[in-house]
């Protein structure tokens, strides 16, 4: 789910497990507002940190901001987990077909970005690596895998603030999730991810991996533009009648960071 990111929108919200509304170990788990972009876009920066060179410049946080907001704009539920003084702690994006997106602004806030993003070459050159060649090789992969013909749903943006280790937001991010999906009737999703992501946490819910692309066999991607990432990347379908999807976390994955 990544490539290295109005008025109160009404949320439907599920019962019974879901945390949404709830208040665990200190944490508060709520419906996203488009009032939280500054916040998401901020933990993006620093979850998914940009290559030297960008990184910590003034053009960093906007490439953040396009990143969050190409996940938004798609998105038709999302989910923010935040601290009692307000500090934000995670969130969850998902595209449900047949749903409408969630913030009709985000496509106006998305392109605004991009035209200040390729004012500057080193940020035309990342928008053109991001939409040109990343995005092409998700595409390729969903083509192969065919994913999207048995499933109703994708997960866009799971990330949780690294400094709010050890309150499991990432587990109660992940089962409010599950029971937000189930409830809209998806019987199954997917996932984009890569190996600058906790990817482990998907192998270790019993997500299938059913495709990939392993950069070591790909050496010529590193030529296809300068500072282009070369991680591994992932696609992980999930059964939501799996019931291993909300088995308990060790302490190890509890700790995910985004994935």
């Amino acid at each position: 789910m990544s490539p290295n990111d109005a008025p109160t929108t009404n949320i439907q919200r599920t019962t019974g497990t879901s945390t949404t509304g709830t208040s665990t170990n200190g944490v508060h788990y709520r419906a996203m507002r488009w009032e939280d972009l500054d916040d998401v876009t901020a933990c993006f920066d620093r979850v998914w940190p940009q290559r030297e060179g960008i990184a910590g410049t003034p053009l960093a946080l906007p490439i953040a901001r396009y990143l969050t907001l190409h996940y938004l704009e798609q998105s038709t539920w999302a989910n923010v987990a935040e601290l009692g003084d307000g500090t934000f702690a995670g969130v969850t994006l998902a595209r449900v077909e047949g749903r409408p997106a969630l913030f009709a602004q985000a496509r106006d806030a998305l392109e605004t970005v991009r035209a200040l993003i390729n004012a500057d070459p080193r940020g035309a050159q990342m928008l053109d690596m991001f939409e040109h060649v990343f995005l092409v090789r998700e595409d390729i992969l969903e083509e192969d895998s065919d994913v999207r013909a048995d499933t109703q749903a994708e997960l866009e943006l799971f990330m949780v603030n690294p400094d709010v280790r050890g309150h499991g937001v990432g587990r109660a991010l992940w089962e409010d999730l599950l029971g937000a999906l189930r409830a809209m009737g998806v019987r199954a999703f997917f996932l984009h991810t890569d190996s600058s992501c906790d990817y482990g946490f998907y192998d270790h819910k019993g997500l299938t991996r059913v495709a990939e692309r392993l950069a070591a066999d790909h050496p010529e991607d590193a030529e296809l533009a300068e500072g282009l990432t070369t991680d591994d990347q992932y696609i992980y379908r999930a059964d939501l009648g799996d019931a291993a999807l909300t088995g308990a976390l060790d302490p190890a994955q509890d700790e995910v960071r985004g994935a």
